[in-house]
């Protein structure tokens, strides 16, 4: 939870330097830029204060990395000075008047070397010097623990306290003007308002009430908005004004974004320049509606708007407005203003508009550029805490709760406050679980350049997961991404180079190398004999029904091609090296063998056979270019790996499976490839073995 109250903190930073950063383009411009834009830039202040995103390089980083190497040297330099005052003190030589028997308390090992006040007293139990046992120092440690501690509860409970307080006063105010608001039965009016309504793009219906009590007319409620007037008596003059006024208010959706401040408000109300904005935001609000209408209604009716909010005030009964509402000139301090600007109004030049769109590019780019605390957050810059066996406790335990709870945000914070050893580790333990997402979250934690990244490589790149290895890719420089793009192309393993060139972006010469590979390939089996029509294969002029080609021994990579209107069943032979050196046909126990799942697994699978194997122990040899292992001595079994003709493996035993056919029991261990470790046995077709010349 400390980490969520910095995490606020350096928001409220950011937020102030770009309130100031407004507040003086602003002033500077002297009321040159339009009211419109001045009401809608605070939303990237606004924003900036609500979410806790930014780019991992940022000024908040620096600052608070300059903080943190600051506290730890002072307390580095702290600690030091007062060893050196604890050593000082006790190599003093002892004044005259203390007696031997004090001497000896000191230094016989009974007041484990803590220093004794000359009038014989002990230190408290929790005191480390002599200066430590002073009431003030003990009240100060114990308020440091307690706001260390609980201090961002007193952030929250103070945050929701104030929001639920304005919930409530905007509720109960609601309330109040609704409960004592007549409608108003006028159907002119009525009409007129629907009219206006329609035109201005409003979809909702809008009532229209009087309450004699309000001090101005002002629009409530969103989801049933109801323009609430001060008296019915409204000149035909005024009214329009009035209602193109609150309408235009709705349409803008002011009543959200004021309640968007005020949470904002509850969320920093620590910081006074935080409502000071808010402040800016009401005045904005209404130039900005103002600015609009005259608008809309054209700039030589300004008089006439100006004239309806002189009439509006003199009209309102004694009620305030709540912070929330939205109304028309219940603020009379602003009205002289207010009156100005629209007398003033004219559109904006081109050059101003250029001056506007340069400094809200400026703003943007600020609110990005400043950035918040766990977008970098907690590089270990102390040096009392750079050895690797210390372990920051609670660092580890909230990594461990949100990884559990599968939360990637709070996991991506937390992951920040361990030291680099501690993030191997948790790396590590992601890999084995294969929690892609989170081992993504905790790579961004990194700087690019550590070693860590390059050892994780390495390793995934020997283990064939190209998965885990795109995501370093994602933080790699280029010249990193070359280097390891030209040793896929050394080592010939295409899934890397396919995820490198497009990490390089370079997906163009990917797909030619693709094609040359193709046609490579396609040239290697026309020197067999084997020939292709579209997608018809032939070979030796027959149309081929099954196409068989395993392009490595461990049968990690193969092509099968079926044709039912086919009559050849064919395989390509190939070296150990992978070489093509011609074609075999093959035999109907291969066939089987390679498709026993669609032609023979057609019934439910038998009870487990209670019969255990005879235990025999020899090495065989596979027959068949690719045959089924299952976990069961029988068809019905299901595959758990492929084995191919040659591989060598041993056999523990044998037994009689469904239909009387002999399966023999394998050693997993001497398998190419494993199976699952939750396969408890392997079985191979006695047919499909021979014994082994070796042996």
């Amino acid at each position: 939870m400390t980490q969520i109250l910095k995490m606020v903190l350096s928001m409220s930073l950011s937020g102030t330097l770009l309130i100031f950063v407004v507040l003086s383009g602003v002033w500077l411009l002297n009321g040159r830029l339009g009211r419109q834009w001045q009401y809608y830039i605070w939303l990237i202040v606004v924003m900036r204060l609500l979410l806790p995103f930014g780019p991992k390089e940022n000024l908040m980083r620096r600052v608070y990395g300059a903080a943190d190497r600051m506290i730890a040297q002072m307390t580095q330099t702290g600690e030091q000075m007062r060893r050196s005052g604890l050593d000082e003190e006790q190599n003093k030589e002892p004044d005259k008047g203390e007696g031997l028997e004090q001497n000896a308390r000191l230094y016989d090992g009974t007041e484990d070397q803590k220093t004794v006040p000359a009038d014989g007293r002990q230190l408290p139990a929790n005191a480390d010097s002599w200066d430590d046992r002073l009431p003030g120092r003990q009240i100060f440690s114990a308020v440091s623990a307690f706001a260390g501690q609980y201090l961002w509860v007193i952030w929250l409970v103070t945050a929701f306290c104030m929001l639920i307080r304005k919930m409530t006063i905007y509720q109960s105010y609601v309330k109040h003007v609704t409960a004592a608001a007549e409608p108003v039965n006028d159907v002119l009016l009525l009409d007129w308002l629907a009219v206006m309504a329609k035109q201005a793009g409003i979809g909702k219906a809008v009532e229209l009430c009087v309450n004699p009590l309000v001090s101005s007319p002002m629009l409530v409620g969103y989801f049933h908005p109801c323009i609430v007037l001060p008296d019915e008596d409204v000149s035909k003059k005024d009214f329009p004004w009035i209602v193109m006024h609150e309408l235009t208010h709705y349409k803008r959706r002011d009543i959200l974004y004021k309640w968007l401040v005020q949470v904002t408000v509850c969320l920093h109300w620590f910081n006074p320049l935080v409502r000071l904005m808010s402040r800016e935001i009401d005045k904005a609000c209404e130039f900005s509606c103002d600015e609009a209408v005259v608008a809309k209604m054209g700039y030589d009716c300004a008089a006439d708007y100006g004239k309806t909010l002189l009439d509006a005030m003199a009209t309102g009964g004694i009620d305030t407005e709540a912070f929330a509402a939205v109304t028309m000139s219940a603020n009379k301090k602003l009205l002289r203003e207010r009156l100005d600007a629209i007398m003033k109004y004219k559109k904006k030049t081109k050059g101003m508009v250029m001056v506007t769109a340069a400094l809200t590019i400026c703003v943007a780019l600020g609110a990005v550029l400043i950035g918040v605390y766990p977008a970098a957050a907690a590089e270990k810059t102390s040096t009392v805490q750079e050895e690797p066996e210390i372990r920051n406790e609670t660092a580890w335990a909230d990594v461990e709760r949100f990884y559990e709870a599968g939360s990637l945000p709070q996991f991506y914070i937390a992951f920040y406050e361990l030291d680099k050893k501690e993030q191997e580790i948790w790396l590590n333990r992601i890999y084995e679980d294969e929690a892609l997402p989170f081992f993504s979250a905790g790579v961004w934690a990194l700087d690019a350049d550590i070693p860590l990244i390059s050892s994780f490589a390495e390793k995934f790149y020997g283990d064939g997961n190209t998965a885990f290895f795109s995501v370093l890719a994602e933080v790699m420089d280029e010249e990193t991404l070359e280097g390891w793009l030209d040793r896929a192309v050394a080592d010939q393993k295409l899934n890397f180079q396919s995820m490198l060139y497009h990490e390089l972006g370079r997906d163009d010469q990917m797909d030619e190398k693709e094609k040359a590979l193709a046609e490579e390939q396609r040239k290697a089996y026309e020197a067999v004999g084997v020939t292709w029509n579209g997608k018809n294969c032939y070979y030796r002029g027959e149309l081929v029904h099954i196409f068989l080609d395993i392009h490595t021994p461990s049968q990690a990579f193969y092509t099968l091609d079926m044709n039912p209107a086919g009559t050849a069943d064919i395989k390509i032979i190939r070296t150990q090296e992978g070489q093509i050196t011609g074609v075999a046909y093959m035999s109907d126990a291969e066939v089987a063998e390679l498709f026993g799942d669609i032609y023979e697994d057609t019934q439910e699978p038998d009870a487990l056979r209670e019969e255990e194997p005879e235990v025999i122990s020899q090495e065989m040899v596979v027959t068949m270019p690719a045959c089924n292992i299952r976990e069961g001595a029988g068809e019905e079994y299901q595959v758990v790996g492929i084995i191919g003709k040659g591989e060598q493996v041993t056999v523990l035993g044998k037994v009689k499976g469904t239909g009387g056919k002999l399966w023999y029991l394998l050693d997993q261990e001497s398998l190419p490839q494993p199976p699952d470790p939750l396969v408890e046995a392997c079985y191979i077709r006695g047919d499909l073995l021979q014994e082994s010349n070796h042996q």
